[in-house]
């Protein structure tokens, strides 16, 4: 007996919920202010990169490594910057150079090749040149080593929609594809685009 009341009063105060829900009146109007994210970050590549270095400590102890810092410092000139996390740096760093813990006991010319490589000569954002088939860039990785394709994912019905993409499958030789986890990054000096997994070419 005590159950059917409790029932019958849960019952009672659910039906009285829904029928004031009924007498509301209809919103008419809702002042939406649109608004989208500035990708523009107002400091050079390096300068971003030092305000994560929770994320690219390894990246940027290579660049000093190589000697390849003025080209993240510079602003004369706008380049495509494939930023490696440092997931993507201890996977290089065990795939290329096992039992090596700094980047520093790596060989130091395999790994200018490697940043080189994830470099882009001009400026290659999903907002402007980037096209949704593949198309060859230009690294500073010369010969066959540095061939790159990129692209970005425009269909909305894709999951990795807005993605940009290296070396899409089948675009270059047997190059691995690789997706970015961050893209359209601009610094003052380019575009950055943050990878977990190092690109290269596969012939």
């Amino acid at each position: 007996m005590y159950k059917t009341f409790i029932k019958q009063v849960l019952l009672t105060i659910i039906i009285g919920l829904t029928m004031t829900g009924c007498f509301l009146e209809l919103q008419r109007d809702y002042e939406y202010e649109s608004s989208v994210l500035d990708p523009h970050v107002n400091m050079t590549a390096w300068e971003y990169f030092e305000t994560r270095t929770d994320l690219f400590s390894i990246f940027m102890s290579a660049i000093e490594y190589t000697d390849m810092k003025a080209y993240f410092t510079q602003t004369e000139k706008k380049y495509t910057f494939l930023a490696l996390t440092n997931v993507a740096m201890k996977s290089y760093m065990q795939d290329r150079f096992p039992g090596a813990t700094n980047i520093t006991e790596c060989d130091k010319a395999s790994v200018k090749k490697l940043l080189q490589y994830h470099l882009v000569d001009g400026e290659y954002s999903s907002y402007h040149q980037l096209q949704v088939e593949p198309m060859y860039v230009l690294t500073l990785l010369k010969g066959e080593e540095g061939l790159m394709t990129m692209l970005t994912r425009k269909n909305p019905w894709q999951a990795d929609a807005g993605k940009v993409v290296v070396n899409d499958t089948g675009s270059n030789g047997s190059s691995y594809m690789r997706l970015a986890v961050t893209s359209n990054i601009m610094p003052t000096n380019g575009v950055i685009h943050v990878f977990d997994a190092f690109c290269y070419y596969k012939r």
